[in-house]
């Protein structure tokens, strides 16, 4: 290496060390990044309710902004390494979605790629700021960053989720964090724009919504159709929409469903503007709303404008082993079929079983309104209310019946006895 080079190199190191150390004199203390966030919560963790997908990580930063009247939250990290990665604002009193970012909406740093919007292989950065309805609109726009999530007023306590998908090392290995540390948040006074001390971090409602379980008629018809579900009501991820079916399964019964998957895209490139992000079948206990098996379209047998076949039977089943067989000989076959075997007995962490009622969620991130069918262009149908099932409230078929409004883009379960599974075509 040159003189001229090592004493630049020698120069750059001393300012960043000043920059360093003029934190310091301003009394900016904050903790590392992994203590400002929550540890991970994940969705294969099998403990968060309201059914989260298996493939999926999140992280929450929760703080009384009642607190901390003027301060805006500064949040500067490095983009992973992930299919989907976004901010989501919360009403940590409510559960209520406010705000957020996705992805390809981030500008990044000066100099740095959103790896979202275009490929590339280098470390690239961002900056977010989270400010508060009081922020004067002249010091917003003196801020260093065009990420800006505003958060609206009579918000007390605010919680700020990160959710990350297929998170992997940048090599093509899964990875907890998505390849990089997560993002350090400080403060900043929103008439000075003075750096701050980070608000302190406090307790989140978030794991505090549980479900409740009812019986449903409806659970042990044959057919199993596939509804929109509304925007949740506690911590939606308001770039998803979900179709949902519910069923009882006996131990003798196989539950068949086949439809088109949406196509996802095959580069960044591609993101914008593409039918969906991401897709995967999810199957929770309806007793205790968690999510237990799962197939995403990252491993699942599929091919863009084809049909794909879910196999879904009780591992208590007396011929899962045939079952398996047949599966296996539906794919030899050239079928698309994926099995998924749910063990009834398996005992959840309240050390009671899953059982037997499973709700099924055919997931899409940032489905696209303009694909014709798209499950977004659906009318929802509520399953929450407690007066009457979700059947009950069928108005409009067409545009609330999933293989009605969308057709072979569409599911529908069929629940057949094993022994009528087995002598069954089904396309072979």
């Amino acid at each position: 290496m040159k003189q001229g080079t090592i004493l630049l190199f020698f120069f750059l190191l001393m300012a960043l060390c000043s920059c360093s150390t003029e934190n310091e004199d301003n009394g900016i203390v904050n903790p590392l990044p992994k203590e400002q966030w929550s540890e991970t919560m994940k969705g294969n963790g099998e403990v968060l309710g309201a059914y989260p997908d298996l493939y999926s990580n999140y992280w929450e930063y929760t703080y009384n902004m009642s607190d901390y009247p003027d301060v805006a939250l500064c949040i500067k990290g490095e983009f992973p390494h992930s299919r989907y990665f976004s901010f989501s604002l919360y009403n940590d009193e409510t559960g209520t979605a406010i705000g957020g970012i996705d992805d390809y909406d981030i500008v990044p740093d000066d100099g740095c790629d959103n790896p979202f919007v275009v490929t590339s292989s280098k470390r690239n950065t961002f900056t977010v700021y989270i400010v508060p309805a009081t922020m004067d609109q002249t010091m917003i726009d003196k801020l260093p960053s065009k990420n800006i999530c505003k958060v609206e007023s009579g918000v007390n306590r605010l919680a700020v989720c990160i959710r990350q998908y297929l998170g992997t090392d940048g090599n093509g290995n899964s990875d907890e964090y998505g390849g990089v540390e997560l993002p350090a948040i400080t403060g900043c006074d929103i008439h000075t724009l003075e750096a701050l001390n980070a608000p302190e971090r406090t307790v989140s409602n978030i794991n505090g919504f549980g479900g409740t379980y009812s019986p449903q008629r409806s659970d042990n018809d044959r057919e199993v159709p596939f509804l929109l579900a509304p925007k949740g009501q506690y911590y939606p991820n308001n770039a998803t929409n979900y179709l949902y079916g519910r069923t009882r399964l006996q131990t003798d019964s196989v539950l068949v469903f086949s439809f088109i998957p949406v196509t996802i895209p095959q580069k960044v490139e591609d993101y914008v503007g593409a039918d969906a992000r991401y897709w995967s079948i999810c199957l929770g206990s309806a007793a205790n709303t968690r999510s237990y098996y799962s197939v995403c379209d990252a491993n699942a047998k599929a091919a863009a404008g084809t049909k794909s076949t879910f196999v879904i039977c009780q591992k208590q089943n007396a011929r899962l082993d045939e079952i398996k067989a047949k599966v296996d000989n539906m794919n030899k076959a050239g079928g698309l079929c994926n099995l998924i075997v749910w063990d009834k007995d398996k005992i959840d962490v309240d050390g009671n079983s899953i059982g037997d009622v499973i709700v099924i969620m055919y997931r899409n991130i940032l489905p696209n309104q303009d694909w014709e069918y798209s499950i977004s262009n659906m009318t929802p149908t509520n399953y929450a209310d407690a007066e009457g099932e979700p059947l009950d409230k069928i108005i409009d078929p067409q545009k609330q019946i999933a293989h009605i409004a969308l057709g072979d883009y569409g599911p529908l379960g069929i629940k057949y006895s094993t022994n009528d599974f087995l002598s069954t075509a089904f396309g072979e």
